[in-house]
């Protein structure tokens, strides 16, 4: 079987590393695969060449250039996949144009519970009809999808979310002083892709109001809206308390480090970094969001903090710092449902089914 995985970019962030687990999984399972974007090479595309999968780009300049599609089928018809698996608005609307001009079949998935760019949800609407099917990795993502899209229940397919191995656990002291983060101080981590939607701006007001207290702020990661993090940071009167970390690809150092995760964020599909932060045992403090929601359960694995007000979440985080019991509590009911549910192969053996019954091969 011949797979050709198509995303936006294969930039550092949570669906590009998500897919380049994938696209290895499958490999080691006899897939022989494939993997593109619509935009210029990423930093991922060099992650997978060095692991033997090769890739393509599309150079695409922007949203309105459509010269991106012709660039997609040349490398498609050179590919000739049994299947064209896409992921992200613009690379879902791609795949099922070309695909369907050059008749291979085309699955698509949604990685996050969108509600900013109402367009993307109308040339999902419009186009998904094009497809032979629609992977998500949260019941979450299902109920959106389902109305979102207008698609029926049989279309979806829900796969288990796909996380990597838990990074190495380090003594906390030796990972404080490596970051130099000191000793005595309540570490609040967060990672991601630097976004608007991640909302920064809440988590940077948190520690300002955490300001009584020896408390730090770390934040890992990169993306498009970091000069605007800087500043804010910058301009903060707590500036020197929150630490911009830049890229790791080991969060082994971060996470031993940390007393608790936040991630105030305003959509999510399945986090990666949430996902990590759970199966590392830390205690979380997310946003009441149906993504987290889902993960959070029944018997409350994540403390959800509800509307946009900072105030809440340095609330929730002062009563963290405050009762250690309730700290071992969180990440303890984190850790045995990652322990449960965040199987990679059984991922990918998901996905892997998908694949067979679109293409009519059994299981």
């Amino acid at each position: 079987m011949r797979i050709a995985l198509l995303v936006t970019d294969l930039e550092r962030g949570g669906t590009p590393l998500r897919l380049a687990r994938l696209a290895l999984g499958l490999k080691q399972a006899g897939v022989d695969m494939h993997v593109g974007c619509l935009a210029p090479p990423g930093p991922v595309s060099a992650v997978l060449e060095s692991e033997g999968i090769p890739t393509f780009a599309c150079d695409a300049r922007g949203v309105r250039d459509l010269f991106a599609l012709r660039r997609l089928a040349k490398h498609l018809y050179r590919i000739q996949p049994d299947l064209i698996h896409a992921t992200l608005t613009h690379a879902n609307v791609a795949a099922r144009l070309v695909g369907d001009w050059l008749r291979i079949p085309v699955v698509t998935s949604t990685a996050t519970i969108e509600v900013e760019r109402r367009w993307h949800l109308i040339v999902e609407r419009c186009t998904a009809g094009m497809d032979r099917g629609h992977i998500v990795n949260s019941r979450a993502l299902a109920a959106h999808v389902t109305d979102a899209f207008q698609l029926s229940p049989e279309h979806i397919h829900v796969v288990p979310p796909l996380l990597s191995a838990l990074p190495q656990c380090f003594d906390r002291g030796v990972a404080r002083r490596g970051l130099g983060l000191p000793d005595d101080a309540f570490v609040v981590l967060w990672v991601g892709r630097f976004d608007p939607v991640k909302r920064l701006d809440i988590a940077i007001r948190c520690a300002e109001m955490l300001a009584d207290v020896p408390c730090r702020l770390v934040l890992v990661g990169d993306g498009p809206a970091r000069p605007l993090v800087e500043n804010l940071a910058r301009r903060s009167p707590v500036g020197e308390r929150i630490h911009l970390l830049g890229w790791h690809n080991d969060l082994g150092p971060a996470l031993s480090a940390a007393d608790a995760f936040l991630f105030p964020s305003l959509t999510e599909g399945m986090p990666n970094a949430v996902l990590q932060a759970m199966a590392f045992g830390l205690p979380i403090v997310g946003s009441d969001i149906p993504a987290l929601r889902e993960l959070a359960g029944e018997n409350k694995r994540i403390l959800l903090v509800g509307g946009h007000e900072a105030d809440k979440y340095a609330a929730a985080m002062r009563h963290l710092r405050e009762d250690a019991e309730v700290r071992r509590a969180l990440g303890r009911r984190a850790a045995e449902w990652a322990r449960a549910h965040l199987d990679p192969n059984e991922a990918v053996r998901a996905t892997l089914s998908v694949y067979k019954r679109v293409l009519g091969r059994g299981e």
